[in-house]
């Protein structure tokens, strides 16, 4: 069991940096704090009022109504939708990796009864 919970952990971390999803590192910063590097654009959208502007200027181009601004709602930047649907999607790998466990466990269960048989020369 130990053998594939590595396996599907190891195959999880190779997923994840391939994804890309692991850019995101610490930088030391005044010492013992830390600071989530992220890129500009984010930290802009984030945190700066340039992001604001530049949507401005996007929208007064486009002439797009303010009606139409997206709220801010939801979890952490996310809709509520994508984040039910993320959360949705995490618990069904989740039910995957248990139905493999379980499904890895029985067959060494069952594979350790054939073995028996084999060796007390039971048919069964």
């Amino acid at each position: 069991m130990a053998f594939s919970i590595v396996r599907a952990l190891s195959l999880w971390v190779a997923l994840t940096v391939i994804s890309g999803a692991a850019g995101i590192g610490l930088d030391a910063v005044d010492g013992s704090k830390h600071a989530v590097r992220t890129s500009l654009p984010f930290e802009q959208v984030a945190h700066g009022a340039q992001g604001n502007e530049e949507r401005q200027w996007f929208r007064d181009q486009m002439k797009i109504s303010e009606k139409y601004v997206e709220a801010h709602d939801g979890v952490w930047g996310m809709s509520w939708g994508h984040f039910f649907t993320m959360a949705f999607l995490v618990l069904v790998a989740l039910g995957a990796l248990v139905i493999f466990i379980q499904r890895q466990r029985r067959t060494r269960e069952i594979l350790e009864i054939i073995r028996k048989e084999m060796q007390h020369g039971d048919s069964g």
